[in-house]
């Protein structure tokens, strides 16, 4: 959503704040940051009322899935800390870089 978001926003926000630091008209200026706002929140208040519907209808499933996940994720943070504690992790980054191609390296070593 922020990718479709952001770049609608910046000249919305700039021409209201334009506005505002002008000094002129300010009733209008009102009226314009107001519309702004109700519209950057209804979105907003329509996705989450949406999403929380839809995490109470799938509620059971997703408490089946955590359970299994939890433990999954425990024993992976178990595995990362013995390799981390035997120096084994060095050893599976080094294979990791080497089978990764060569434009991932870059675009992960670039900055």
């Amino acid at each position: 959503m922020g990718a479709v978001w952001s770049p609608c926003v910046g000249p919305t926000l700039g021409a209201a704040s334009l506005l505002a630091a002008q000094g002129r008209d300010l009733p209008l200026v009102a009226i314009v940051m107001l519309a702004f706002g109700v519209g950057a929140a209804l979105p907003l208040l329509i996705l989450g009322v949406l999403s929380r519907e839809a995490m109470f209808r799938w509620r059971h499933r997703l408490e089946s899935t955590s359970q299994g996940m939890r433990a999954g994720f425990g024993f992976l943070l178990v595995t990362i800390g013995i390799l981390v504690l035997t120096g084994l992790d060095k050893s599976v980054e080094t294979a990791l870089v080497e089978a990764s191609p060569q434009w991932l390296t870059d675009l992960t070593t670039r900055f």
